[in-house]
């Protein structure tokens, strides 16, 4: 049995007492965060104090301006020429996005050398141990950027050969190569369903598992945004739990946190062993470094409404995170997650 199974008894029956079923996100529904703000191609200078948690806007993406789609009864010509200047409005969006990354790593130069890091390669900061010497803000302009700069080269690649048929290609290659800063909406929304669908298959899978265990009828998953759901997801970035998990455990793991796809991989073992457990293990990482510098760098109220909904989606709630429209709701999630995760 995964450990990722273990010390959920007490989260099985009250999920047991919830008549919940899980219905799909539409694609009406919101993106994990709001590209309704302007902005700039450098890192603009703090406002106010929450500068310290929330880390500079230019690490979103701008906002895209698109042409007004045309009527079904418009001729040809203007239909081309629409289809032209959507291009275009694509290639500007995506300029301004590898701009916002450039700037972003080179705002971020001073923090790594306090933590310690190359300032060539583009490493992540939970592998420097002075993670403790930066705000959370700095820490994530960091991270961020490292994020960002490793996807530049293939994505300018792309940009470069396609030109005004980039945004046809890069769905073929998701949130692979494609820096944050360059992700529009659509894309967003398409990557948030499929991570939303894994997770759910992840929840039911632990729950078929403590079903089969004592015997019962099997149990339906947690309903979304619930305390049974939070309580999983604790579980799942529990890293004493990560450590001893079988195969099939990180996979559910890696599932519920928004790593992996899938539940299931032909060669789970040998690829849990190459690949995933170190990137659940240092993911995990990551996120004990967040949770502990919200806590000291202002809380969950100083967060921005944008930075909450990235730190749920970060947390496994990104469905949550999208449905979900009053934001003190969503601060209370994050608040129990972080009580339930105190070190």
């Amino acid at each position: 049995m995964s450990s990722f199974t273990r010390g959920s008894q007490a989260l099985i029956p009250s999920i047991r007492a919830q008549h919940h079923i899980h219905h799909p996100l539409t694609k009406t529904q919101t993106t994990l965060f709001s590209t309704t703000r302007a902005y700039n191609a450098k890192p603009q200078p703090p406002t106010s104090d929450n500068h310290k948690i929330n880390p500079p806007t230019s690490t979103l993406p701008a906002p895209i301006n698109l042409p007004t789609s045309l009527p079904t009864s418009a001729s040809t010509p203007e239909k081309l020429k629409n289809l032209i200047n959507h291009g275009r409005a694509y290639i500007t969006f995506y300029k301004t996005g590898l701009k916002n990354v450039w700037h972003n790593y080179r705002a971020s130069l001073p923090h790594r050398k306090t933590l310690g890091l190359s300032t060539y390669i583009p490493t992540s900061p939970h592998k420097s141990p002075h993670s403790d010497k930066l705000h959370r803000g700095q820490y994530q302009l960091v991270h961020r950027s490292a994020r960002d700069v490793r996807r530049m080269i293939p994505f300018t690649l792309v940009l470069v050969i396609c030109g005004e048929f980039t945004p046809l290609i890069i769905p073929f290659f998701g949130t692979t190569i494609t820096p944050a800063t360059c992700r529009v909406p659509k894309q967003l929304t398409k990557e948030r369903d499929a991570l939303s669908e894994s997770k759910w298959r992840a929840l039911s899978a632990v729950a078929q598992l403590e079903s089969a265990k004592d015997g019962s009828m099997p149990t339906a998953t947690p309903a979304l945004g619930s305390s049974d759901e939070l309580g999983l997801l604790v579980q799942f970035a529990d890293l004493n739990r990560a450590r001893e998990a079988d195969a099939a455990g990180v996979l559910r793991a890696c599932a519920g946190l928004g790593l992996a796809k899938s539940v299931e991989r032909a060669g789970a073992p040998l690829l849990v062993t190459l690949v995933y457990r170190r990137r659940l293990l240092g993911y995990l990482d990551y996120l004990r470094i967040d949770d502990r510098l919200i806590r000291t760098c202002g809380g969950v109220e100083a967060l921005s409404g944008d930075e909450v909904r990235i730190a749920l989606g970060e947390r496994g709630a990104m469905d949550f995170a999208a449905v979900e429209q009053n934001e003190k709701e969503l601060r209370v999630w994050l608040k129990k997650w972080l009580d339930a995760r105190k070190e």
